[in-house]
């Protein structure tokens, strides 16, 4: 059997974890990162649905590893969004709430990037640099982290040691569940269907969300008159309105919008995929981290899912990448505890802010309805609390890493 030795291995190769392997890479770490996907199954655009609402912070860690002037000519600003509670599919109350840039000095709120030109960017990054490698289309078989050691045993029989072993794998994450890793989890009973369209009407860089009944609606705007829509509702709604032909479920889809796209017609195709809370008791063990969706999976109701495991790559990295100058042993629990006190908080607030968003705000309860309402109103009449709002979604308020700043480590 073939054996490698590294400073970290990287269990899930998704944007998180490929974004982790290319900063501790260009700080000369020598770096291992395991995927199940092939690698041209990043590529192919007929496949690809997913978009992200991309915060400041987010934009500026791109800019210092070289991703950002890459996928910037294919990425769209948001410089306004609508926030609107309905209380059916075909009725939306007239309580909103805007957001606009005049609240704040750039130019744009959120930056939307399609999946696979950020993934492709990312990908090369990493071919450029000699210190990672990417072994596609591997798993992991057997896997042993004690005080002293790690051991990860390929399915092709490779045999990986290392200093540290970060788990990206998502949730549920087989890695965490090995390692003894417990976590708070709650069913929603909702389901999101996702996908592109193509509109009449120009979104003019207004990204839209409705809180109906059943689950919010949000539509994202892309470059060109195309959108990018995640649709949360019950299960059994959503198992219904996914069944529909495209002509019927587009009908729903613009009924829900109130027309407010006109004519649309889909780009790519439809997905749907179950919405759950899960956070994991603790962040760390010796020798032993876990980050972004394996950490904390979240309602899609912000759009903040992959900006908070953007902090938690930027944090990590930093930390490591410290302590490595200092001569520390970077899986010890000594320096992996500095993470954890790092960013347990910010977690913790943002998987409570949206789960309190999503049952407050989306729900047929009158007198939640009224009060979401009136909260409605008072927001808008307050530019101070919008600018602190905006603020907090720039991921640029408390304790930021380096590379959130723009800054190198």
């Amino acid at each position: 059997m073939k054996k490698k030795k590294n400073n970290v291995v990287i269990i899930g190769g998704g944007i998180i974890g490929s974004l982790l392997a290319l900063i501790l890479g260009l700080n000369g770490f020598k770096v291992s990162i395991i995927d199940r996907q092939k690698k041209e199954n990043f590529f192919f655009k007929s496949q690809s649905v997913k978009s992200y609402a991309l915060n400041e912070g987010s934009c500026r860690l791109l800019s210092i590893l070289g991703i950002w002037d890459i996928v910037k000519k294919n990425s769209q600003p948001i410089t306004k969004i609508l926030l609107q509670q309905g209380s059916s599919i075909s009725s939306i109350q007239p309580f909103e709430l805007k957001f606009t840039t005049d609240l704040k000095k750039s130019d744009h709120i959120f930056n939307m990037v399609e999946e696979i030109y950020l993934k492709k960017a990312i990908i090369e990054k990493i071919d450029e640099c000699s210190n990672i490698e990417y072994l596609y289309s591997s798993k992991v078989i057997e896997q042993k982290i004690d005080n002293f050691s790690t051991k990860l045993v390929i399915d092709n029989g490779q045999i990986l040691n290392s200093d540290l072993v970060v788990a990206s794998d998502g949730y549920p994450s087989s890695s965490a569940k090995e390692a003894k890793i417990k976590y708070f989890d709650n069913n929603y009973n909702q389901s999101s269907i996702v996908g592109i369209f193509e509109h009449k009407i120009p979104h003019d860089s207004e990204a839209i969300q409705i809180f109906l009944p059943s689950g919010p609606l949000a539509i994202l705007p892309l470059p060109g008159n195309r959108s990018s829509f995640v649709w949360t509702m019950k299960n059994n709604d959503a198992n219904r309105i996914f069944k529909l032909s495209d002509l019927l479920f587009l009908k729903e889809l613009n009924t829900a919008l109130q027309n407010k796209r006109g004519k649309i017609e889909f780009e790519s195709k439809r997905n749907m995929f179950p919405i759950s809370l899960a956070f994991s008791k603790r962040l760390v063990k010796e020798k032993f981290v876990i980050i972004g969706d394996t950490a904390h999976k979240i309602h899609p109701i912000a759009g903040q899912g992959l900006n908070l495991g953007i902090r938690d790559v930027a944090a990590l990295a930093e930390v490591l990448i410290l302590s490595r100058r200092l001569g520390e042993d970077i899986g010890s629990s000594l320096v992996l505890d500095k993470y954890s006190k790092w960013r347990s908080w910010d977690v913790l607030s943002i998987v409570f802010f949206t789960d309190f968003t999503n049952k407050f705000f989306s729900n047929e309860n009158y007198l939640k309805k009224f009060s979401s309402g009136i909260i409605f109103k008072l927001l808008n009449n307050s530019n101070t609390i919008k600018k602190y709002l905006m603020k907090e979604a720039s991921g640029l308020s408390g304790d930021i890493p380096k590379l959130l700043k723009g800054e190198n480590i």
